[in-house]
């Protein structure tokens, strides 16, 4: 009867310790994705400021800042976040967060954005 209680508490043993394990690997794997999102955000953030710079002639720090009302800056800033969006296949949630933004002003400047594209001269900037 002795054995069979041991043996019983051995399985119980092993069982909380193999629930343990794999909790740390969960939460190790979310980190690792968390830390690999992160990594994708700074990239495409980079990649489209440079972008955006050379195009529109607005430094990338004024893309990132809480401007309101500087034309110029929220057209580039439109732009940017249109590309995070199509090109890059973030959600608008991700692409919000990257600029400061909420995803409703995301899917406003893409919005404003798709409706440019009509203009040749603004698409073929855009392609470019």
């Amino acid at each position: 009867m002795q054995q069979r209680f041991s043996e019983s508490n051995g399985a119980d043993t092993m069982l909380q310790v193999s629930r343990a394990l794999a909790l740390k690997t969960r939460q190790r794997d979310a980190v690792f994705r968390d830390v690999a999102g992160m990594q994708r955000h700074r990239q495409a953030r980079l990649a489209i400021g440079f972008a955006i710079s050379n195009v529109f002639w607005i430094e990338t720090g004024d893309l990132l800042r809480g401007t309101r009302g500087v034309k110029d800056v929220s057209s580039a800033r439109q732009v940017a976040m249109y590309l995070a969006h199509v090109c890059c296949g973030m959600s608008l949630t991700e692409v919000g967060a990257m600029f400061g933004r909420d995803r409703t002003t995301v899917a406003h400047g893409c919005l404003r954005v798709e409706f440019r594209r009509d203009d040749p001269n603004f698409d073929r900037a855009m392609t470019s």
